[in-house]
């Protein structure tokens, strides 16, 4: 009887979804944060993170299903590159990531996955401390989930104001990558490079040159303009003919892409000269002022030398998270 019960329990599904968790302990180090000791390896039950001082952020981001299925690698790497960019935009650090991965009972597209986000995970010095792994699903998933931290001042959308000027900062040494409208200048950078880039934000909001940002997201350049003012309740007019794009991309494909480096900041215009300043020694930078914030209902208006044409107005809403309380 007793064989009987043991060999139920040894077969039993929920025993033997665990087996699914090998792949990621077999990637990531089991001790992300060493000077924990014991109580900090990964396998129990929640991830301990080492004491902080500041305000804690979190953010999370779902990876396109089709770019998890078409490009397991890249869609792994994707998921912690725009967790960072999220936290950096809010002028914070990251601290640690979480993931949850579904996917087919296709341990080499699997394993793929888990390889990028580790590579990324080494790029940017920001440890993956747990997750959620299931491979006998019907379709192919990822999700990434951050914990940053803000030692300076919290770049809200929300504080850009009337009279601001809107400014680009942007890598653009990169190219795209394949048919996507993804802008690659992280793959291939240094590790060194990309922590000064990643380190520029927090630092130009501790010394008050920054005051309101926003990562542009896959809206691209004038997608995240909308969900700026959304916030805001400001009007923004863009002048497109200031807007600096890497050497042969055609304008749509800029506007509209993410550039895993990329801001949209607010700043005071007595403070432009200061950003220029700062972004001097980096000449892989676009730094360049694209249009001003106004009183008004949220909208965001496009202009060029032939006139000024509205491309978003409050009534139609994006986000639905707005300056309203």
């Amino acid at each position: 009887m007793l064989d009987k019960l043991i060999k139920k329990l040894q077969t039993h599904s929920g025993i033997e979804s665990k087996k699914d968790i090998q792949s990621a302990a077999k990637t990531f180090s089991h001790s992300p944060f060493s000077e924990l000791g014991k109580s900090a390896m990964l396998g129990d039950d929640a991830a301990v993170i080492p004491q902080q001082s500041g305000l804690l952020l979190m953010a999370s981001e779902g990876i396109s299903p089709s770019l998890v299925e078409k490009e397991p690698w890249f869609a792994g790497w994707s998921s912690v590159l725009v967790n960072i960019s999220d936290i950096t935009a809010m002028g914070g650090k990251p601290i640690a990531l979480v993931n949850s991965i579904w996917s087919e009972n296709d341990l080499e597209k699997h394993n793929k996955i888990l390889s990028g986000m580790s590579f990324a995970c080494e790029k940017f010095n920001v440890p993956m401390v747990g997750g959620h792994s299931n491979q006998k699903s019907p379709y192919f998933a990822l999700s990434v989930s951050i914990l940053g931290l803000i030692e300076g001042p919290i770049l809200s959308s929300r504080f850009a104001d009337s009279g601001d000027e809107l400014w680009i900062i942007a890598n653009k040494d990169g190219y795209f990558f394949k048919d996507y409208p993804f802008w690659d200048a992280a793959t291939k950078a240094s590790a060194t490079l990309l922590k000064k880039h990643f380190s520029l934000i927090p630092f130009l909001a501790k010394k008050n040159i920054i005051h309101a940002a926003k990562d542009i997201s896959m809206g691209g350049i004038t997608g995240t303009a909308v969900m700026f003012a959304e916030s805001a309740g400001k009007k923004i007019i863009i002048d497109i003919e200031k807007i600096e794009r890497p050497k042969g991309v055609p304008e749509f494909e800029w506007l509209t892409c993410f550039p895993s480096y990329g801001f949209l900041c607010a700043i005071k215009p007595d403070k432009a000269n200061f950003l220029k300043d700062a972004l001097r020694p980096y000449d892989e930078l676009i730094c360049c002022h694209i249009g001003n914030f106004k009183n008004g209902n949220s909208s965001v208006y496009i202009k060029n030398q032939n006139g000024e044409e509205l491309l978003w107005e409050e009534d139609t809403p994006l986000t639905g998270f707005t300056h309203i309380n």
